[in-house]
Order: structure tokens, then sequence, then C-alpha cells
């Protein structure tokens, strides 16, 4: 094989491929898209990691390991575009993580929460530690929201209903050239998902439609009574 070019697999070969890495990649990138879409980057301020914006490989169960060796070695076209995702994850997480640290150490934000806090408490007589969790301040968690670019919170989480009273008045917060970083590296990897995901999806086609194989494994009820 010379370097850039394909290797032409065998029908269990290919099957091996689709169903234990391209349709686990693909499902996982359509998740990815769908914050990306939102510019919900899913940054978290306990681990500093993007929890729905994962690594490539840990999309892939760990018995299925070498065939995701077996098939970014055999497809080059697919191991630059692996690699330019991951590139890209890695600027949006570095990006948020900057955001983040900026954020926190800004006096007037730090503020801005805490009389937002003490307004919301005296208005619903709502516990603090019923709100955001008694172990970390609030505007670090507040900072998490903003970075996130989050317009509501679902219903179950516990500021939800602060960020609903106070979201115009700390969004403003969202501003400058870290939060500029973090919204150009997420198209950037918006970007990379688009046509990762399309490779991955020809890819599919061509093997599918050459060996003859569905997309996604399915019970033949008919095969399973003859076979009685």
């Amino acid at each position: 094989m010379t370097e850039g070019q394909r290797v032409k697999p065998g029908k269990d070969r290919s099957k091996a491929w689709i169903y234990s890495v391209i349709n686990p990649l693909l499902d996982g990138l359509r998740i990815e898209a769908s914050f990306l879409a939102r510019g919900n980057w899913t940054f978290r301020r306990y681990n500093r990691n993007l929890e729905f914006i994962r690594p490539l490989q840990a999309l892939v169960t760990y018995q299925s390991r070498p065939n995701w060796d077996d098939f970014t070695t055999s497809n080059p076209p697919v191991r630059e575009r692996v690699d330019d995702h991951e590139a890209r994850r890695e600027d949006l997480r570095k990006a948020c993580n900057a955001a983040f640290e900026d954020l926190i150490e800004v006096k007037e934000f730090q503020n801005k929460v805490a009389e937002c806090l003490s307004a919301f408490v005296k208005e619903t007589g709502a516990e603090p530690a019923s709100i955001f969790n008694p172990n970390i301040k609030p505007y670090e968690g507040v900072a998490e929201i903003i970075v996130n670019n989050i317009a509501e919170l679902p219903d179950h989480y516990g500021p939800h209903l602060f960020w609903s009273r106070f979201r115009d008045d700390l969004i403003q917060f969202r501003r400058g050239p870290q939060f500029e970083f973090v919204d150009q590296a997420g198209l950037k990897l918006q970007r990379s998902n688009d046509d990762l995901s399309e490779e991955l999806i020809s890819l599919r086609s061509d093997l599918a439609a050459e060996y003859d194989i569905p997309w996604a494994p399915y019970y033949d009820e008919s095969s399973a009574l003859a076979g009685r």
C-alpha cells in the first residue's frame, strides 16, 4: 500500500469496520453536532473537560479497539480527519478553560453573582445550597453556564430558576477576546465534525454497496426459525 492509499478490505472486515467503528463514531458525532449547533461546549469546571464532546476513540468499545486501529491505519484520509477533529477539540477545551479561569478572577463578576444570588434568596426564600453545590463558589457555577453559552437550564438543575431570573444580567460578562477564541474554536470543530461525518457516511455507503452489507446489524426472524 502506498502512503495515503486506502486498504481494500473483504466482507467480514468491512462489517467489523461499519458496526464497531463507523456507526459508533457517527452516533457520537451526531450528539456532538447537536451541542455544537447550539454553541454549548459542555465544558465542566470540575475536570476542565468537555463532557459530551468526547475524544473519538472513547466512542468505540474497548473490545473493538483493534478494529479502530485497523480502520484508522487502513484509511489514511479518515485518519487525517480524525486527527484534525481531535486537534480542534483540544483547541476548544483549552479556550473554554482559559475563558473560565479569566472570568472567575473578575471581581465585578464575583460581586454581581453575589448580588443576584442574595436578591434571589430574598425573593424566593430558597436556600443557597439548593441552588449551587455548597462545595463550590456560586460564581464558578455561573461561570460554567456562561462559558457554555446556555440560554435555559433544564428544570431539574439547581440553578434553573436563578438563571432564568438573572440570565440577562449575568450573560453580559460573556465578552472579550477569550470568549471570541472560544466561539471561533467551536466553529472550527463544527466544520471538522461535518467533514469527518461526511467522510464516514460516504465510506460506509461504499462498503455496504460493494459487499451487500446492511448499514446496521439486524435480527432476521426467518433465519432464526429456519435454524430450529
